[in-house]
């Protein structure tokens, strides 16, 4: 079971209840703060201004049924009665709630309920870019009160990888951040200075150099992580695996994230290595180096020049897996990307280099091709560039000599399958299928080496 202590930090309570002593959720706060965490209470939704200042909390509790109980016992009714209008639009509060939460601060969601947890949940599908049960947890407040509040974060934590691994990456972000900004203030108060005055007088950026100096220092502190997903159940996942197609879809979403950022995750004016074009039905990638990609005249930053390699789509078809190695074969003339872009194949020919300026293009820009991929792409042109001319092989020299009438000599002349035992049709299956398939690929080979 994944550790409970995971959640340990300031917990943000949003119950109309809260100031209850007697209440459901103080009895949940009580075991919250029993456990080492703090708890800010809200008896209401924050505005925007307030929940900003929860960018880090390790987990939120919310109350669906806000402003029901008290409107209750004031028209002497109870929860039950409350009108259907005003739990109508008490859910929608919520929701926009939680869809605003989730740009501000993506983390474990609990929301506890004294209703249907189904009426909760069948609410939340309805909502498919906020519905999502790796980091949304519906509970009822008895179950959550006579199980304890951390057995049932860690049992919800178990059948949510995702939230797990977040949980974890925070868990060492944080102490690579103390302890990167501890060793540079050991070195100098000043050490932000002293920097910037570097980079300034290098004609780079300072504050984006500033940024990649630090984000390089966090990341080697950071590693080597220590996620443990064995202890998950793989039933899930078997599950989805189970269905082909939809497995497919996601896996391939997947790897997309990987590899590639979409265009609306860069900030507008920032040029780099891997940025990726789309004119038409064209793909092209810049491979200039980051330190070209700076307008270092301080003129205007549309002048920036893009060494860009162009790429077309490959159908499904045209792309030759090696599932012995796991990788895509490639001819030395190109590199292939799969997948970008919704799932397309892009194929990158070496062969036309095209030198275009940021302030043309920069409005087609679809993402950044990231790294290892994007290294890989660059050093195979910058092999590519440096490949040597060889003189042709001539043919006669390869071909097998015969004996004056067009037949091969007996050293040269293949074995005669008919050697094999009678009974080993197996082995004679497998000698001429092995065969075949050398002739398919050294043919293929030269057909390709000569285009």
């Amino acid at each position: 079971m994944p550790d409970p202590s995971l959640f340990h930090g300031i917990a943000v309570l949003i119950d109309d209840e809260i100031g209850d002593q007697n209440s459901a959720i103080r009895a949940i706060q009580a075991q919250i703060e029993d456990g080492g965490c703090s708890v800010i209470g809200l008896a209401d939704i924050p505005n925007a201004a307030k929940l900003a200042n929860f960018r880090s909390a390790s987990f939120f509790v919310v109350d669906w049924y806000l402003y029901a109980a008290p409107l209750g016992d004031a028209l002497g009714v109870g929860t039950t009665a409350i009108p259907a209008g005003l739990k109508k639009e008490n859910a929608r509060r919520v929701i926009e709630f939680l869809k605003s939460l989730k740009q501000v601060r993506f983390a474990p969601v609990f929301i506890f309920t004294a209703g249907p947890v189904a009426e909760v949940a069948d609410l939340l599908k309805t909502h498919p870019d906020l519905y999502d049960p790796s980091y949304i947890f519906i509970k009822s407040k008895d179950e959550v009160r006579q199980t304890g509040v951390f057995t049932v974060l860690a049992d919800s934590l178990r059948q949510a990888p995702s939230a797990y691994v977040l949980k974890m990456w925070e868990r060492q972000y944080e102490q690579a951040k103390n302890q990167l900004f501890l060793d540079f203030y050991g070195k100098s108060v000043l050490w932000p200075l002293i920097l910037w005055k570097t980079f300034k007088e290098d004609g780079v950026p300072p504050s984006a150099e500033l940024g990649n100096l630090i984000g390089r220092n966090l990341l080697s502190r950071m590693t080597p992580y220590q996620f443990d997903l064995d202890s998950f159940e793989d039933g899930p996942l078997k599950a989805l695996e189970g269905d082909k197609e939809n497995y497919k879809n996601i896996l391939m979403k997947v790897l997309e994230g990987e590899r590639f950022l979409p265009g609306d995750q860069l900030h507008p004016d920032s040029i780099a290595p891997g940025d990726i074009f789309k004119e038409g039905k064209h793909y092209f990638v810049n491979i200039r180096p980051d330190c070209d990609c700076i307008d270092r005249s301080k003129a205007d930053q549309d002048s920036v020049q893009l060494y860009l390699l162009e790429g077309s789509k490959l159908s499904s078809g045209q792309i030759h897996f090696d599932s012995e190695y796991g990788e895509i074969r490639e001819r030395d003339t190109e590199t292939i990307i799969f997948p970008i872009d919704n799932g397309a194949n892009i194929s990158f020919k070496f062969k036309n280099l095209r030198i275009r300026n940021w302030g043309e293009i920069k409005g087609k820009r679809i993402g950044r091709l990231l790294a290892p991929f994007l290294t890989r792409l660059q050093q195979r042109y910058s092999g590519y560039l440096q490949r040597p001319g060889l003189t042709r092989v001539p043919e006669a020299a390869l071909t097998p000599p015969t004996n004056g009438e067009g037949n091969l000599t007996a050293e040269d002349r293949p074995p005669n399958n008919s050697t094999v035992a009678p009974g080993n049709t197996r082995a004679r299956s497998v000698n001429m299928w092995t065969a075949t398939k050398s002739w398919v690929w050294h043919t293929w080979q030269r057909f390709t080496r000569h285009k």
